[in-house]
């Protein structure tokens, strides 16, 4: 019989592809992963490990283990979440991360609701961007993240992890208010904005990538000097005349007079909002209620959007 514990070890080696990296997520000692793994390799009766260079590679039979393990630790989220159905209600803690504009727009109304309606809950909140926050998701040290996507990236698929759809949001470009095409009535194609500066998020950022793949859809390399995954510095450089940027609904929560916002010809670039939870907890009492909740900021997001100003 399998060790959940080394299991959950030898997934973290896997996905970080190192001893190191992995002892410091799961706060062991590089030792310790290893005594551990050499135990597992016993109980499997193969190697699960294959040295390359400073790092480690799973092996074949590490791969299909490993796909084994994201199976194991689903059933046992299931089983806590039914457990807690029977025995605890809707109360306990609740951990929770968002990146910054979910946090305000969607996140912070929803844990305002989930007070209202199940006082027994105590969450905690943090903000990270995804790809920060979904490794301490399967870790278990947070319980529910929002995240994003683009539909002109290709989505990672995960088997540890669920997605729940929340709201889709149309990108626009912002430019400064006294830029020449600020005032074109047409929507404005990217290849007439090829010679500008762009401002974007940090290399390795989805919103990096995108603009990455949509300049080269176009025709162009776009000239990218300036990141920030903040679109309020993003918005406060595109006024200063610094740049350009794609900047979407849930960023403009003020007005902005300096900056101008026109719609993209030639299809739109939609932005994809997703709670994502550990595969098998969604019928844990507190994490469904707090899914509910998002639902609700989310529909509320969407026909505050759509209403006439």
């Amino acid at each position: 019989m399998f060790n959940v514990n080394r299991l959950r070890i030898l997934r973290e080696i896997a996905a970080r592809g190192s001893i190191t990296a992995a002892a410091e997520a799961l706060y062991l000692s590089p030792s310790a992963v290893s005594q551990q793994m050499a135990v597992l390799e016993r109980e499997a009766g193969t190697e699960l490990l294959e040295r390359a260079g400073r790092r480690v590679r799973v092996t074949v039979a590490g791969e299909h283990l490993v796909a084994h393990t994201e199976r194991v630790l689903a059933a046992l989220e299931e089983a806590r979440a039914d457990l807690d159905e029977i025995s605890a209600g809707i109360a306990g803690p609740l951990h929770t991360c968002a990146f910054p504009t979910a946090a305000r727009a969607l996140l912070v109304p929803a844990l305002s609701i989930l007070r209202r309606r199940h006082p027994r809950i105590t969450p905690t909140m943090n903000d990270l961007e995804p790809e920060e926050s979904i490794p301490f998701l399967k870790l278990g040290e947070l319980d529910v993240i929002l995240s994003y996507g683009f539909d002109r990236l290709p989505e990672r698929d995960d088997p540890g992890v669920e997605r729940v759809h929340l709201m889709t949001e149309r990108l626009d470009i912002a430019l400064p208010a006294d830029h020449p095409m600020a005032r074109a009535r047409r929507p404005l194609r990217l290849s007439d904005l090829a010679a500008e500066q762009w401002i974007v998020g940090r290399d390795g950022s989805p919103f990096m990538d995108v603009m990455v793949r949509l300049a080269a859809e176009a025709g162009f390399e776009a000239r990218i000097d300036l990141h920030s995954n903040d679109y309020q510095v993003i918005l406060a450089a595109v006024a200063e005349g610094l740049g350009i940027a794609l900047v979407p609904p849930l960023a403009r929560f003020a007005e902005y007079p300096r900056v101008a916002f026109r719609r993209l010809a030639g299809g739109d670039v939609n932005r994809h909002i997703v709670a994502v939870i550990r595969r098998g907890s969604g019928r844990s009492p507190a994490i469904a209620a707090l899914l509910d909740a998002l639902r609700e900021a989310a529909t509320e997001r969407e026909d505050a959007a759509t209403r006439p100003r």
